[in-house]
């Protein structure tokens, strides 16, 4: 239901009040400059145009002309424009869209990055939509991938549509349908929606009309990070409430022995902590915030790899978003406590069992592209679907090579 209310909300119970500010903070372009010699290289396209902005919220699964790289124009069944029964299409006009200057500058990215780039918009990745790519991973080799990835995510629906929608100075606009915080332990970035099956023309004008208004206070940017395998045994969300480290998670929920040692959690929370209070603490602007880590093989460089705000609409991990809330942060002088941070990893392959729900199952299959698969099942729709982005838009791409030195990958400009 449209919400007519014209009066800011509330902050969330148990949670900090979380500012506009806070959120812009966490955009990579906020904080990137600052901490560039800490992340992994990175290239920044902005501002994208409303008309890209559209192309995103638009209906159905479809590619810009000339996006792939032998000039594919689309991914459907039908490549001549024609529906299946020979009959011309009513929305052949959906498949006329070409963006040849943002082509043009992914491509450009790309050559600097050896051929592949993990997309990204100001806050969230897609990382939902891996699904959409045959390797089930965010490497984009084309700007066809980087499309395909935007357009099927949920996330990057809430970067264009509800960015600020927990803020304190937030002001639900009269199209715009009110929004509660998803399910814990579905989300991630800056936030999760799952939209509903059917979308009425008035939800699509609300969702055209927020995006708009946050694309006016704070451009949208597309972000490629060079892609590089990284073992995500060693990436860790460390979360900070009134600028104190409080917790850590291991972001992959699989079960790692080499992690359970007490003595190797224990030199990992030095480390993490002593990197923080150096690095992080001094500088970054907000006093509540989350960011994500990574440690290099090595064990002896951490490289920066998101922030993200302080609210339900990030993931908690092996947390929940109610014991961080609870944690009692020491009122004298700020220093480390023998009791913080807290961290938390997977102790156990039963544990990591009970972890093992597909990632973002509840969002992956939007309604579009299970249309498209006209009554085939989910799985064999997918493999089709995989099948034919390997024939027609990976084809023959250079690959990463092996052995090069980690920081040098990870860090060199």
């Amino acid at each position: 239901m449209a919400s007519t209310s014209s009066n800011p909300i509330p902050p969330e119970a148990g949670f900090p009040p979380l500012t506009k500010a806070d959120v812009i903070a966490c955009a990579f372009s906020s904080w990137y400059p600052t901490f560039r010699r800490h992340s992994p290289k990175a290239t920044v396209i902005a501002p994208l145009s409303d008309e890209f902005i559209d192309y995103l919220q638009s209906d159905g699964v479809f590619l810009p002309e000339g996006s792939g790289p032998m000039g594919i124009s689309e991914l459907s069944d039908s490549e001549d424009g024609e529906s299946a029964n020979g009959t011309e299409s009513s929305d052949d006009q959906s498949w006329q869209v070409s963006f040849p200057k943002l082509d043009s500058e992914i491509r450009d990215v790309l050559f600097k990055y050896d051929g592949a780039a993990f997309p990204k918009l100001n806050w969230s990745s897609p990382r939902d939509a891996a699904w959409m790519l045959p390797g089930q991973n965010l490497k984009c080799q084309n700007p066809a991938d980087v499309y395909l990835l935007l357009k099927s995510s949920d996330f990057i629906t809430h970067d264009l549509d509800h960015a600020f929608d927990l803020c304190v100075e937030h002001t639900p606009s009269t199209l715009s349908d009110s929004w509660a915080a998803p399910e814990e332990g579905l989300t991630e970035g800056a936030g999760a929606l799952t939209l509903s099956d059917e979308d009425s023309d008035e939800k699509r004008e609300g969702r055209r009309i927020r995006s708009r208004e946050t694309h006016s206070s704070y451009p949208f940017e597309l972000v490629l990070k060079k892609w590089y395998d990284i073992p995500t045994s060693q990436e860790w969300r460390c979360f900070v409430r009134d600028k104190q480290l409080i917790a850590i998670s291991q972001r992959d929920t699989n079960y790692y022995d080499f992690l359970q040692p007490d003595s190797v959690m224990e030199e990992l929370e030095d480390q993490i902590s002593d990197f923080f209070e150096k690095e992080i603490q001094p500088v970054f602007p907000s006093t509540n915030y989350v960011f994500d880590l990574y440690l290099t093989r090595a064990g002896d460089r951490f490289f920066i790899l998101d922030f993200n705000p302080y609210s339900s609409t990030t993931d908690a991990l092996l947390f929940t978003w109610s014991e961080l809330n609870e944690i009692v942060i020491p009122t004298s002088d700020g220093s480390r406590t023998s009791t913080l941070p807290e961290i938390r990893i997977v102790t156990s392959a039963a544990m990591s069992a009970n972890q093992a729900l597909p990632a973002f199952s509840h969002n992956r299959y939007p309604k579009d592209v299970v249309e498209l698969s006209d009554g085939a099942s989910i799985a064999e729709f997918a493999k089709e679907w995989a099948a034919k982005l390997e024939k027609g838009v990976l084809d023959g791409l250079k690959q990463d090579e092996d052995g090069r030195d980690e920081v040098e990958e990870l860090a060199g400009r």
